[in-house]
């Protein structure tokens, strides 16, 4: 299993980068997917607002984007890459403060989200896949030991 972070920020993190990355891991664990590759990129509201733009018209920041890459014509051709998870600290940060958050608890609401869509589930296709989606995100949520409330509702 392998979970390779870039880590786009000026500053220091507000969290530890190690525990994070053993949260993903653990998340990688529960799915089952210990032999995908997952590429996270840890980037400010900025970067995050370029990549929106560009990939989804939004010229808004945002707190989370995913880009799915999983190919299952070869599976057993190695590892391969499920996908990269864009998360803004920028927002991660301001939107952990707003719910009186630690931020690695709300750095891994995020985590979780970006990773069910990657799996292809889509919350802005209806009620019914958003329903799905929050249930799967509240089971990983679950899993970590994290009695916090998912991203999707």
């Amino acid at each position: 299993m392998t979970v390779l972070c870039q880590n786009h920020m000026p500053e220091a993190l507000p969290f530890d980068l190690n525990n994070f990355i053993k949260i993903a891991n653990q998340l990688l664990e529960q799915l089952q997917l210990s032999h995908q590759e997952l590429s996270l990129i840890l980037i400010d509201d900025q970067e995050i607002k370029e990549l929106n733009s560009n990939y989804r018209q939004k010229n808004k920041a945002t707190n989370v984007l995913s880009f799915p890459m999983l190919d299952n014509d070869n599976p057993d051709f190695g590892p391969q890459m499920l996908g990269d998870i864009a998360i803004s600290v920028e927002t991660a940060r301001r939107e952990a403060r707003a719910v009186k958050m630690a931020v690695i608890d709300y750095m891994a609401i995020l985590l979780v989200h970006g990773l069910v869509h990657l799996l292809g589930y889509d919350h802005e296709q209806g009620a019914e896949e958003a329903a799905t989606m929050a249930a799967m995100e509240q089971e990983l949520l679950h899993a970590l030991n994290k009695q916090i409330q998912p991203l999707t509702k």
